[in-house]
Formats: structure tokens, C-alpha cells, sequence
């Protein structure tokens, strides 16, 4: 509820902006849903002046304001841009202009937080395959290909077909 209160409050300081100097009236709904270690925001137009905004839950909980301050302020940017310039590319000088005027200050990628999201990444396993000259580190995703008999995958040095290494029956 408290992080609710949060987004609510800054978009509609933030959207007073919008409505004065652009003169756009945007239905915007947020989602709190993103998670993983790649995408921090993300604005997405789902009809004319109506986007959906989502925002990384556990960013929002660990930053809070400082969070919203940057990446609301970024995506929103990018709605008002798409009303605005439809043509325009996502992170084009008309967009820059459109953080800058949000946000009040000079946009530079320099001063941008470091969210560190690798520390939100899920842990990977890595499954372990011998040859004649070494073991091998391969993700689940690749692990299961092998094990399906879908692919084989061969040693690159001695060019063996790589084989699966249980490390868990010689417990």
C-alpha cells in the first residue's frame, strides 16, 4: 500500500507537467510485476493516451523514492514522446528533452543509479560434463537438450562428445 501511495504521488506531480506543458491527458495503469535482472521499467501503449507502466517490484521496495524519481520519470517520457513525436525512436533527443522538462534537472546516463540487478538474477545451476581432457559447465537449458537426445555437444579441444557427470549419485 505504501509503495501504491508512492507511485501515485509522483506520477500525479509528474503528471501535472504533462497536462500543462503538453497538454496530454494519459491514462496510465502501473504494474508492480517485473522482476529478474534485465528490465527495470517498461511503458508499453496499449491504445491512443493509454499505457500500461510496469516497475520492478523489489527495485521499488529496496529504493523506493529515489527509484520512482528515475524510472517513472523515464517511462513516462516515453509515453508523452509517443503521443508527441510517434516517429521518434525510443531514447531519441525529443524523448531526452521530455526527461529533462520531468525531471528538472540535465538527463546524463553518468549520474544514473547502479541498481545492481545481477543481485536479483535467479541462481543457475550449472550441470557438469567430462570429456577426455576437462569438465565442462552447461546451463539447464543446455543440460536438457543433452539429456532428451536432442543435441550433442562435443569438446572444442579434443572434440570428445561431452558426457554427463552426476556429482550427485557418487554421494
Amino acid at each position: 500500500m505504501e509503495n501504491e501511495n508512492l507511485i501515485n504521488d509522483t506520477f500525479h506531480r509528474l503528471n501535472k507537467i504533462v497536462e500543462g506543458l503538453y497538454k496530454l491527458s494519459l491514462n496510465i495503469k502501473f504494474l508492480t510485476n517485473l522482476k529478474g535482472c534485465r528490465i527495470i521499467g517498461q511503458c508499453k501503449k496499449v491504445a491512443k493516451n493509454s499505457y500500461i507502466i510496469r516497475l520492478h517490484t523489489k527495485l521499488l521496495e529496496e529504493f523506493g523514492q529515489e527509484y520512482l524519481d528515475d524510472v517513472l520519470t523515464h517511462e513516462l517520457a516515453h509515453a508523452v514522446q509517443m503521443e508527441i513525436y510517434p516517429k521518434s525512436k525510443p531514447h531519441s533527443r525529443e524523448w531526452k528533452n521530455i526527461v529533462e522538462t520531468l525531471s528538472q534537472k540535465k538527463y546524463s546516463t553518468k549520474n544514473k543509479i547502479n541498481y545492481k540487478l545481477n543481485e536479483f538474477s535467479k541462481n543457475k545451476k550449472k550441470f557438469v560434463y567430462i570429456c577426455k581432457c576437462m569438465e565442462h559447465y552447461v546451463s539447464s537449458i543446455i543440460h536438457k537438450r543433452i539429456s532428451q537426445k536432442r543435441y550433442f555437444y562435443n569438446c572444442k579441444k579434443c572434440k570428445e562428445v561431452l558426457i554427463y557427470k552426476d556429482i550427485n549419485s557418487a554421494k
